[in-house]
This record gives C-alpha cells, structure tokens and sequence, in this order.
C-alpha cells in the first residue's frame, strides 16, 4: 500500500531481503542425506542469514535514523537479500543440474510455491494497513498495485524478484551450463556490470522520465542481483571444488572476510560527511559487496564447521530451517504489532532505545516462529510458509553417507528433490 506510514515503513535496507522463497527449501552439508543430495550446511547459512535480516529490521525500526553506530551494524547485518538469492541459484542449479529441464514443468513446481504464499500475504499486510494502525482506506486498485511490486509490505519484493528469477531460469541453466568451464571471467565480468549499475544507484540522481523508473524499483528487478545469482549458480556446478578450497584455505579466507569488513565500514564512514546514516548504509551501493563477500565466507565456514562434526541441535536446526521461509513471511507482522501498539518503534519509546532493539528482536523471533510452526501443522501451510501440509509429506530416512555430492557428479537420485518442500 502507497502511503503506509507506520507498518509500511521501508528499512534502509529494504524492502527487505530474505531467502525466503522455496529456493528456501534446498539443504547443504559435507554429509549428504544418500538419495537426497542434502547438503546441511545450507541449513545454517539460511538461518544465520534470517536471523541477520530480522535483526536489521528491528534496528531500523527501533534506532533512531542519525544514529550512526546502529547505521552501521545494519551496513554489516543487511546481506540477507545477496545471500538468499546467491542460495536460490545455487539451490535451482544443484537440484537440476545432469538432467533434462523442462520449462513447464518447472514452472509448474515452483512458482506456486512463492506465489500463493505472496498473494496471501499480500492480502494479510494490505488488510492490516486498512483496520490495522494505519486505517489507510481499502481501495481494489491500490490492492493490485500492490501485487505487481511487492508494495504490502516492505520485505514482499523478494518474491517478486524470486519469480521473474524462476520465470529465466531455464534461460540461465543454459547460460551456465554453456559457460561452467569458464565461469570466474563470465563472473567476473557480469560483476562488472553489476557494480557499476548499483553505483549509478546509489551516487547519482535518478533520471527523469521512464528511466527513472528503473531506479526507483531496482530493488525488484532480478538485474540487480544477477552477480549474485550466477555466482550461486556456479557455486554448485563447482561444489567439489569449493569444499576444497574453504577446507584448504579456511583461515585465509576469514582473513579476506575481516578485510572486507574492514573495508565496507570505510566506505560507510567515509560517506557520513555528504549523507544520512540511513543512505551511507545503503543496501544497493558497491561497498555492500564486501559486507556480502564477508558473510559469505562466515556464515559458510560455520556451517561447514558444524555440518562435517556431530550436528549438535540436529533436530532443532532442521525445524527451523523447514519454518524460515514462513518465518520471513510472517515476521513483519509481529514487529509491527510491537512497534505500532507496544511502543517499540523509535520516536516514541517506552524503553531505551536498545532495550527495544534487543526485545523487539527476541519477540519478532519467537512470534514469527509460533505461527509458522502452528500454520505448518494445518492445510493453510502452503497459503503461509510456502510448504506443503505435513501431513502430506512422506519424510525421508535419514541414512548418511561422508563423501560430498557435486553436480557434475550426483546421480539423479541424488541431486533428484532437493528444493522439493519436505
């Protein structure tokens, strides 16, 4: 909705980024579940990158806009949207790759999965707008608007950007697959391109006339994230290589992760003397590609850490990582409950402002996960979580066997249903 004052309010961030999407509902690990190609370690670089993007809402929400130190965790904590869509063509690539892909088929198993659950939130935020906080008058045509950009609320954007990337992707399963045994020039030089786009977004004005429109949505248009994708992309074509690169060179590249961290706050600090925290700390700049690059790395090595030992928390990781996707769904609604009835949302505080950062954060958590637990367990599971009905799904044994399974060598039954929602 268009004049969403309260409820509506875009982070810096934002609209805010999310794997969300069924891309969502691929696995990772060194281990691999045999017959299902699941790699565990997925799992946690998924819900790492959640619990980062519900944290960056909480802080823009909570802190106040100047605030520059909280300006600048969110330039280190706002990689969810890069992240999930890099998981989302690694995940599309991994599941495919080594057999015949036919479009319609595709698109018949997966866009539902995003697209039911977008339309039913849409109507869930779009009504909260109208009898909630807001009172914003109900109107069939803003409602509509509404659908073709995300506009119900703010973090909405990522499952329009994730269905044009379904709608190409068989178009990119060729590209990749024609160019695999080159792909760190093809990276590279679509990197290129893409950087240079987000500096025209970020340091230049938006241009009058049609062309300004494409700055004004360049969050929602899958161009914007192509370097991310592909890099996704090749990620799983190169798995094997991959592996042995982090088991080799573990340390260094945490090295190279404190560096770009190092790095991105520069940048970040360097423009406070011409622009707002809020615009220093920009999600769509060039500097975020460090914070991104720097994420990467971490948040893989941890996984990778816990995936190849005993998996401690095995059963509760994944839970969650079968509810994140609702979870990203419905956790907007719990923290604009907070900051528009509970007096969480900055400006008009009944705590300090980082008391409210911290238990809008543990209560956005938990509320998102209740009702994405408890949707799970209903025929509603689809319209809310983007999964099927529990009880619809035959669940897996959980044989395991140690070696890893790339895509240039998984059989199809192993790499066979690996996005499928179980």
């Amino acid at each position: 909705m268009r004049e969403r004052a309260t409820t509506q309010r875009r982070p810096p961030e934002t609209p805010a980024g999310t794997q969300g999407s069924v891309a969502e509902q691929a696995r990772g690990t060194s281990r691999t579940d045999a017959g299902r190609g699941h790699l565990w370690q997925i799992d946690v670089v998924r819900l790492l990158t959640f619990a980062a993007v519900i944290a960056v809402h909480s802080l823009a929400f909570t802190e106040e806009p100047d605030n520059q130190v909280a300006a600048g965790m969110m330039m280190l904590l706002q990689y969810g949207r890069e992240v999930f869509f890099a998981i989302t063509g690694f995940v599309l690539v991994y599941s495919t790759w080594g057999k015949p892909l036919v479009a319609r088929s595709f698109w018949r198993k997966r866009i539902s999965f995003v697209a039911v659950p977008y339309v039913v939130w849409s109507g869930v935020y779009y009504a909260y707008g109208v009898f909630g906080h807001a009172h914003l008058k109900p109107s069939i045509g803003a409602f509509l608007a509404d659908l073709l950009d995300g506009g119900a609320m703010y973090h909405l954007y990522f499952l329009v950007v994730t269905i044009q990337l379904y709608l190409l992707f068989p178009l990119l399963m060729r590209l990749v697959r024609a160019t695999a045994h080159r792909a760190l020039p093809v990276l590279g030089a679509v990197a290129v391109a893409n950087l240079g786009w987000l500096a025209l977004l970020h340091y230049t004005r938006a241009p009058s006339g049609p062309a300004g429109w494409f700055y004004s949505h360049a969050y929602e248009l899958l161009p914007t994230y192509a370097m991310y994708v592909l890099g996704g992309a090749y990620a799983a074509v190169h798995l094997d290589r991959v592996e042995a690169v982090v088991a080799r060179y573990s340390k260094v590249l945490l090295g190279v992760a404190t560096v770009s961290v190092a790095g991105s706050l520069a940048v970040y600090a360097s423009q406070l003397s011409s622009m707002a925290p809020r615009q220093a700390n920009d999600v769509l700049q060039p500097a975020m590609t460090l914070s991104c690059l720097a994420a990467v790395i971490a948040v893989y090595i941890v996984g990778r850490s816990w995936a190849s030992g005993r998996r401690r928390g095995q059963h509760v990781i994944e839970v969650l990582s079968d509810a994140s996707f609702g979870i990203y769904l419905s956790h907007p609604l719990v923290l604009a409950l907070l900051l528009d009835y509970a007096g969480f949302a900055n400006g008009h505080q009944v705590m300090p402002d980082v008391a409210a950062t911290v238990v809008s954060y543990a209560i956005t958590v938990a509320g998102a996960t209740v009702i994405t637990l408890a949707a799970r367990q209903t025929p509603l599971s689809l319209a809310l979580t983007g999964r099927p009905w529990r009880s619809q799904v035959k669940r897996q044994p959980r044989a395991v066997s140690e070696q890893v399974v790339s895509p240039a060598t998984a059989t199809p039954e192993q790499s066979q249903g690996v996005l499928v929602p179980c």
